[in-house]
């Protein structure tokens, strides 16, 4: 057996745990350097609080990914320690608003400064090691969330090459490319394209939205969008999948992930839009259970054929 110091990712676990704690340790000292007197687990309500000027905790929690009743706690916390007050919104008397009172305003500064030089002790940090730590654990939680280690150690490797998986930084020169090579056999380009494709981070990623990749044998074949619309309703958009891997069933496995990924993100209603011309692509939105409407104007010039899929009417495929 190899030693424990050489497990590697087998030790994952308490890898994260003892950089957690430095990482935790190491915050109180930074904070006291700025005089920015608060617990560093309050920093994600102080910062939305500073932002925004006053929010629901409901709102707060949705923002900063916590659970309701973590951030009940840090707002009970706070407002003991007299960082914050509440009082109930004059829109909606259910609803409880909370906001940083004049002392915890005055220290916003003081927060600016520490967010401005803890951002550049770590982009120092990245071109030290060569490693981008945020942009490593983003990609890494992105693609656990819904394929935990637990499911991947019980993968069967077949005889089928394809899988489907999150996006990730090294495909986007892929996700432009598959998107470019068939637009561009009957169009030119929108800048609703380039917007997407050349920045698919902040324009779908960072929107709550989800790309998803086709790999055969490792190499990106084929992709798909959801582009968050509203809180129930998402577009499904660039999808493509390369000449030279069709007739592999790809595209069909992709509309199918892509329609799952989209109920798990909470999606009540997916739209698309395409063209008549493109008949194998209408013929497989169909196949997905897509029905065509008449929708709002498509920011597309290309775009002739809107469809949408209420996810009620889906059914749940077999040996998932």
């Amino acid at each position: 057996m190899k030693s424990y110091s050489e497990l590697g990712h087998v030790a994952l676990g308490t890898a994260l745990r003892h950089l957690a704690a430095e990482v935790s340790k190491d915050a109180e000292k930074t904070y006291e350097k700025f005089n920015f007197e608060i617990d560093p687990k309050w920093f994600p309500v102080f910062y939305v609080l500073a932002s925004k000027g006053a929010e629901s905790v409901v709102n707060i929690a949705r923002e900063i990914k916590h659970s309701h009743v973590s951030v009940s706690k840090i707002v009970k916390e706070m407002k003991a320690s007299d960082l914050i007050e509440s009082y109930k919104s004059s829109e909606d008397s259910r609803v409880t608003l909370v906001k940083l009172n004049k002392r915890a305003q005055d220290m916003i500064p003081a927060m600016q400064q520490q967010c401005d030089a803890v951002d550049l002790a770590m982009k120092r940090l990245t071109q030290e090691t060569g490693v981008n730590l945020w942009e490593a654990l983003t990609v890494t939680h992105r693609h656990l969330k819904y394929h935990p280690i637990s499911s991947r150690v019980d993968d069967e490797s077949g005889d089928n090459n394809i899988r489907i998986v999150d996006y990730a930084p090294i495909y986007q020169n892929a996700f432009k490319a598959l998107n470019v090579e068939w637009i561009s056999q009957f169009w030119q380009l929108e800048k609703p394209d380039f917007d997407a494709l050349d920045n698919p981070e902040d324009y779908i990623l960072n929107q709550s939205g989800a790309i998803l990749i086709a790999l055969d044998n490792s190499t990106p074949v084929g992709c798909c969008a959801l582009i968050k619309m509203d809180n129930h309703n998402y577009e499904l958009a660039k999808m493509a999948v390369s000449p030279k891997a069709q007739g592999k069933g790809i595209g069909l496995l992709l509309g199918q992930k892509i329609i799952e990924r989209a109920g798990l993100l909470g999606a009540k209603r997916l739209y698309l839009e395409s063209n008549s011309v493109l008949a194998p692509a209408i013929n497989l939105y169909t196949k997905l259970g897509f029905k065509h409407i008449k929708g709002a104007i498509s920011p597309y010039e290309r775009c002739n054929v809107q469809m949408e899929l209420h996810l009620s009417d889906v059914q749940p495929r077999q040996g998932k």
